[in-house]
């Protein structure tokens, strides 16, 4: 008799007899037994154990017992389940009077059924219980390890056999992308701070005062690389002046306006741009940028000036504020940490981008992928063979260079369910554009891959009346799928 054994399993039915069709057939034991089907699956947080076991043709001698214990196995995790036991006739009685008689005392294990060989061998055993699912489950084997025991000087005979489970049917999405429209000018723009250093009052740019080359230098380099690039036409350098916010707003907003001035003259002698290319706006006090820099910073009392920038419209009420916390000291530390920081030139430039061929936009697609409308990458794309590494990196190439597009995003939810990501795919399907019946069907392909085949039917079969190709495919699949699993 078989020792007790403890079982981290949970039965959820009770031995059942049925009568079922015939599926394809598994013999095992000699032939004696057929498994005319047999499928695990996943259901929630539980694994489904089924089997449908075929014993007519079984012969136990009287006095030995057959048990056939189904085991999964996968890597290095092995789990026995509830064995079944089939007991010739002697050995059934006496397995009947031990269990009850002894049963209380001896605590043996409790077999899954136990039955008399003939009696109650003529029907088909449904054998289904449920399991706690663990990681490793989803690629297990399960096989039935046969252990004939008995009376009589008899030789104990174990073997083991693997069950080939039915394959499963596996879904196979039609996801859709969708063309962008065609700019007909592409417009971009382009921005550099330049931080300059003046003398306290004066606006003219000095070279080598403080650090004035190097962001001169930085500056320069960046408009030469625009004037000299053959794809682009420069259409506006806009220069815009900020000054710190100590002193009157007056008095500020006049040096920051000059102070731009004088950049625009010292780069339109540099560089050659026709002369009502460069505009200079009006300078003002920089509180966004004071703003920012405490918020980031472990400035004492940070809070409370926050606090003052954002509640206090009156400018010189909110600069008194300032000036009066801590008895000064927070102003002072301000004034030598973050105003110089203040004094700022921005620069935008703006230009139009030729149109580019496939071959052109290639070349462009990793250094200046800014230069390329969507629907020049989409052709892109589309010159390499449709789901090749090549073509997912454009798509996603597009997304990063245009993240608030809703056709970007679609088409970057489409390479995300070509690869199954379905958390990144939601991220995108967000933002996508949902107009359009391509953003339907890839819902549709999304609660596909998670599972949620009610809700997939449910999307797709909308668009799908109206002609949407990929949406019928996909319904056929659901199809397949539910009756794979019926």
């Amino acid at each position: 008799m078989r020792k007790n054994i403890m079982y981290n399993i949970f039965v959820v039915c009770m031995l059942v007899m049925v009568n079922v069709p015939l599926m394809a057939q598994q013999q095992i034991y000699k032939g004696q037994i057929n498994i005319t089907s047999a499928e695990l699956r996943r259901q929630d947080d539980m694994l489904q154990v089924r089997m449908q076991i075929d014993m007519a043709n079984l012969h136990v001698d009287r006095d030995r017992a057959l048990t056939l214990t189904p085991v999964l196995s996968g890597g290095e995790h092995r789990v026995e389940l509830p064995f079944i036991l089939v007991n010739g006739t002697m050995k059934h009685k006496a397995y009947a009077r031990a269990m009850a008689i002894d049963k209380a005392e001896v605590g043996l294990e409790l077999p899954y059924g136990a039955l008399r060989a003939g009696r109650d061998t003529k029907t088909e055993l449904d054998y289904s219980l449920a399991i706690p699912y663990e990681s490793w489950m989803r690629e297990a084997d399960l096989s039935i390890v046969e252990d004939l025991c008995g009376c009589g000087g008899h030789v104990q005979e174990i073997d083991e056999e693997l069950i080939v489970l039915p394959s499963e049917y596996i879904m196979v999405p039609v996801i859709s992308f969708v063309q962008p429209e065609a700019e007909l000018v592409k417009t971009r723009n382009e921005q550099r701070e330049v931080y300059l250093d003046f003398p306290v009052g004066k606006t003219e740019i000095l070279p080598d005062y403080m650090n004035n080359r190097v962001q001169l230098s930085k500056i320069a380099t960046f408009l030469d690389e625009i004037h000299s690039d053959k794809n682009l036409q420069v259409t506006g350098v806009d220069i815009t002046g900020y000054a710190s916010p100590e002193g009157s707003v007056v008095h500020n907003e006049w040096l920051a306006c000059e102070r731009a001035k004088a950049l625009k003259e010292y780069l339109a002698k540099r560089i050659s741009f026709p002369s009502d290319v460069y505009h200079v706006q009006s300078g003002e006090e920089n509180w966004d940028g004071l703003f920012e820099l405490v918020e980031m910073s472990t400035l004492k009392d940070r809070r409370d000036v926050m606090a003052i920038i954002e509640d206090i419209d009156d400018v010189n009420l909110r600069k008194n504020k300032l000036k009066s916390l801590d008895h000064g000291e927070v102003y002072r530390k301000m004034l030598t940490c973050f105003y110089p920081k203040l004094r700022k030139v921005q620069c935008l430039v703006s230009y139009n981008v030729r149109n580019l061929s496939v071959e052109e936009g290639k070349e462009l697609l990793e250094t200046n992928p800014q230069y390329l409308s969507l629907d020049e990458m989409f052709r892109i794309a589309n010159s390499y063979p449709k789901g090749s590494e090549e073509f997912q990196k454009v798509f996603e190439i597009a997304v990063r260079t245009y993240p608030d597009d809703p056709t970007a995003n679609l088409n970057a939810a489409a390479i995300a369910l070509t690869r199954k990501d379905t958390l990144q795919a939601r991220k995108y399907l967000d933002k996508a554009r949902q107009d359009v019946p391509e953003y339907v069907n890839n819902l549709g392909v999304y609660y596909m891959l998670t599972g949620e085949l009610n809700k997939a039917k449910s999307v797709l079969t909308e668009v799908s009346r109206q002609g949407n190709r990929e949406a019928q495919d996909n319904l056929i699949e659901i199809e397949k799928k539910l009756k794979n699993s019926r």
